[in-house]
């Protein structure tokens, strides 16, 4: 069998073009493993290339056993020598072979991230600087992204210009050093040390450019730049440079990826020859079109148009719904719905962010549906929310003493492990709780002031907040928690931006949850609701193998594919999220994460937004994401929440579905600030450009033009509102417009407040 057979033309293309630099651009579902995987074999084979002359880079260790394998499978012969590996495996293959040059010892360690924290954490000391206004976290990934940079220790100290960059040059510097002393590595240095060794060593790049004489990356939007030098430099030799990727599918520029190393590719390489992978194996035309419509928006992109010989295909399925209970029981009512002939391995959920999920577990834990969390821990399983309870755990409970040592020192109160230890021998002793313990600090022997005085405080704080107990409902005694600890705060400090606002929300999403439980259960007690987490926490864990719907954040989702794939939450705030709505580059990668969203589907694809949720601890009005007007209209079918069952079973005897109520007139809805973006000058067809999408506003109708926020909610200048907290008000001034305007209101009781529409529960005065 030859090893072109069962290619199709561009992938055969891809294959067949060996030398000089080639830029392969793999849609989603093209084959892109496929092409990859013959052209290697293709080098050997047929154009008798040593495979240790081949240098293959990806970025998990999964996609590079598969790719060895397939290659051997190709070639029914081993491929001994060839160099196949993660970026990070291969470097540190090299720096082991060059340790010398480098100044360190062959047998060198790798510091995984908690070994980083941990050297961190010992220069923060040993410069007898606060780690209170250094977390050591946060200042672990400030190296991190100075290394990602190839910002070295001496250059990050020459442009710190301020005092908290210049403490953390001292510390980088000091960090680097006891690496150094310690004959270590970190992940970063791995990629970087290979760059500085080819920069300051001729003769030791010279080698490696001789050695391999063919290089191919996977998934070349996600390098970073000292990948990309490190290719560059190694490449440049002979510029047998194969790149296989999706300017498309570019989804982690928070972890320093630069999409401009595709696009940029032919001015890299001006002699470089590009291959497009466009046709799909994996979707219907009708997901593709939606697909190709929505990307079509971005400006930064080569062009590319996806196509299947699947023709036509289901429509795209909207819901509207009222909340996010009402969503996920929409979701699990078309899971029931679809099972005949499936199995729940079929299904996936993909939301935003890891805080959606706890909505959707809690349905299908309720209905008995098997699920597994792909990419992250289940909500009830992540730190923040343990730690909540445990505070909630030693209120209701004492004697709790496991619960108790786990938020002694949280938020850190200088209460280390040696004096909880004595605590607990005190108690014994004493035949007391260790709660009972602390507040008596003062007799327990071996303990400093400052710690006597934390203790007396926490046991303070317990007993302030078990006072409250019988009286608050559930959800305001976990807010007291919050507020009184000051948790949100210490994770603000400890945590970098985009984690301490994933934590935070978590957060907030468990302050909805028992919102939500004291008012639709008989016991809304603190206790009843314990239990009932306790029951959670408890559930065995699904295998990721079985049968089980499969839950994840739309970044883990990408490379996976489904029959039948889910997209939650679509409004905007949500996703696109709302810190990346206002740059135009973080918008386009928001754009592109719905984009690998759709492509994940194969043949059913549904998408749902809420006209209210829950966040921040409260509810508050929702509107619908600006990339909802992106999908063409004649691809969508909208469907009403809880009649699943019964409008297939319509579809199927051709009978008109019953519209919802208030939904008999419809007003055309371009998510608030949308634009439509034409692309890039010279790039291909795009596909089908979409009309603004037809949705139920069920606010109220327009004749005509886009959906007007301005005249369904009346936050004019001179409007009188009404505010949970403050009251009556009017709308003194406006900024912005839709769910974003910042609005300046003078109430009732002389108070003056900025709020801004979408974080605050308004209602007409």
């Amino acid at each position: 069998m030859s090893i072109l057979d069962g290619l199709n033309p561009a992938q055969r293309e891809a294959v067949e073009t060996v030398e000089g630099p080639v830029l392969i651009l793999a849609g989603a579902g093209s084959g892109k493993t496929r092409a990859l995987t013959h052209r290697i074999a293709y080098l050997i084979e047929v154009k008798g290339v040593n495979p240790a002359s081949v240098l293959a880079l990806t970025f998990t260790n999964k996609a590079a056993g598969e790719m060895k394998e397939r290659v051997e499978r190709l070639l029914g012969r081993s491929s001994r020598g060839m160099w196949v590996g993660t970026f990070h495996a291969i470097c540190a293959r090299i720096l082991r072979m060059e340790a010398e040059r480098i100044g360190f010892d062959r047998n060198f360690a790798i510091y995984d991230s908690d070994d980083q924290l941990t050297l961190v954490r010992r220069a923060i000391a040993d410069l007898e600087v606060s780690d209170r206004q250094y977390p050591p976290a946060r200042v672990r990934g400030r190296i991190s992204r100075a290394k990602n940079g190839m910002v070295g220790p001496a250059e990050f100290a020459r442009s710190a210009g301020n005092v908290y960059e210049q403490t953390v040059a001292r510390v980088y510097q000091h960090y680097q050093r006891e690496l150094r002393r310690n004959n270590a590595l970190d992940f970063d240095d791995l990629i970087v040390e290979p760059v500085h060794l080819f920069q300051e060593h001729p003769d030791a790049l010279a080698l490696y450019r001789e050695r391999f004489r063919y290089v191919l990356i996977d998934e070349y939007q996600d390098t970073n730049r000292p990948q990309y030098l490190l290719t560059k430099l190694i490449a440049d030799g002979r510029r047998n440079l194969c790149c296989v990727g999706d300017d498309d599918q570019s989804i982690y520029r928070f972890r320093g990826a630069d999409l401009r190393n595709i696009l940029d590719f032919e001015r890299d390489y001006p002699e470089a020859k590009v291959v497009r992978l466009e046709q799909n194996y994996r979707s219907t035309q009708t997901i593709l079109d939606a697909g190709n419509a929505v990307i079509s928006h971005n400006k930064g992109r080569k062009g590319k148009t996806l196509w299947t010989e699947r023709a036509g295909g289901e429509k795209v399925v909207l819901f509207r719904c009222a909340d996010e209970r009402e969503e996920a029981r929409a979701i699990l009512d078309v899971v029931r719905g679809m099972r005949r002939g499936r199995t729940l391995r079929d299904f996936a959920l993909l939301y935003r962010t890891n805080a959606q999920s706890r909505a959707l577990e809690d349905e299908f834990r309720r209905a008995g549906i098997p699920y597994v969390i792909v990419g992250g821990l289940r909500f009830y399983e992540r730190k923040e929310i343990k730690d909540i309870l445990a505070y909630l755990r030693v209120v209701a409970n004492p004697r709790d003493g496991v619960s108790l040592r786990r938020v002694a020192n949280v938020p850190r109160r200088g209460i280390g492990e040696q004096s909880l230890a004595k605590v607990e021998d005190f108690a014994f002793g004493e035949r007391i709780t260790p709660l009972g313990a602390m507040g008596r600090a003062e007799e327990i022997e071996g303990l400093g002031a400052k710690v006597k005085g934390a203790m007396k405080r926490f046991h303070a704080l317990i007993l302030g907040l078990a006072e409250e107990k019988e009286q608050a409902p559930v959800h305001r005694m976990a807010e007291a928690v919050v507020t009184q600890t000051g948790y949100l705060e210490a994770v603000r400090e400890e945590e970098g931006a985009v984690e301490a606002e994933t934590r935070i929300e978590n957060v907030r999403e468990l302050l909805s949850a028992m919102e939500e439980f004291s008012e639709r259960a008989e016991d809304p007690s603190l206790d009843a609701f314990l239990r009932e987490v306790s029951l959670i926490s408890d559930v065995d864990q699904w295998d990721s193998r079985a049968d089980a719907v499969t839950l994840m954040t739309l970044h883990s989702a990408k490379g996976l594919e489904f029959p039948a794939v889910f997209i939650a939450g679509l409004e905007d705030g949500l996703f696109p999220i709302s810190r990346m709505a206002e740059d135009p580059e973080d918008l386009e990668e928001e754009r592109r994460l719905f984009y690998v969203g759709i492509t994940r589907a194969k043949e059913r694809l549904f998408l749902s937004y809420a006209m209210g949720r829950r966040r921040y601890g409260s509810s508050g009005e929702s509107y619908p994401s600006r990339f909802l007007g992106e999908v063409p209209e004649h691809l969508i079918e909208r469907k009403t929440p809880g009649m699943w069952e019964e409008s297939e079973r319509r579809k199927a005897k051709g009978e008109r579905e019953v519209a919802s109520p208030g939904s008999k007139k419809k007003s055309r809805v371009q998510g608030p600030g949308s634009r439509v973006h034409k692309s890039s000058p010279g790039s291909r067809v795009q596909g089908p450009r979409s009309k603004p999408m037809t949705l139920d506003s069920g606010l109220g109708t327009q004749d005509s033009g886009a959906f007007d926020f301005e005249d369904a909610l009346p936050f004019n200048v001179g409007n009188w509102i009404i505010h949970p907290t403050w009251g009556r008000g009017q709308i003194r001034e406006k900024d912005g417009v839709g769910p974003e305007a910042k609005l300046t209101i003078r109430f009732d009781t002389g108070t003056t407040k900025k709020i801004i529409v979408k974080y605050a529960s308004l209602e007409p005065g």
